[in-house]
């Protein structure tokens, strides 16, 4: 197993997401950099490939995944990371959870990317501009 790469954040927060052809709803129960616990009456499985979003307290739009993978289930509730997202979600990710630890008083000043910005495994995606 992996070691978690920060502290979880305890939110709770409703998602929609897509495996395949299906999509759910659900609710994200904690957030980490760089994933989440999310819970759902939609089965997935370990490996499963999932697009989600993700509406966090007092933000807008929607954090959105490009992709996440589940890690782990049980029962209704399974783990998520998120390996790709766009540069603007990632920031957003970093800057809400850094909040959120701030004012529990555990870390609040803590960085989570590398020297360049970067979380190290996550990639970055730019979306093309249509027109």
């Amino acid at each position: 197993m992996k070691p978690r790469y920060s502290q979880r954040v305890s939110v709770k927060s409703p998602a929609v997401f897509s495996v395949g052809s299906l999509v759910g709803q659900g609710q994200i129960l904690d957030l980490t950099i760089p994933g989440c616990l999310l819970e759902s009456t939609l089965s997935v499985k370990v490996g499963d490939c999932i697009q989600l979003k993700c509406f966090l307290p007092g933000y807008q739009p929607p954090l959105c995944v490009n992709e996440g993978v589940v890690r782990w289930v049980n029962g209704s509730r399974c783990g998520v990371e998120f390996v790709k997202m766009s540069e603007k979600d990632r920031r957003q990710l970093n800057q809400f959870v850094t909040m959120q630890l701030s004012r529990q008083g555990q870390e609040g000043n803590r960085k989570f990317s590398e020297s360049g910005g970067h979380n190290w495994h996550l990639k970055i995606h730019a979306l093309a501009k249509k027109g």
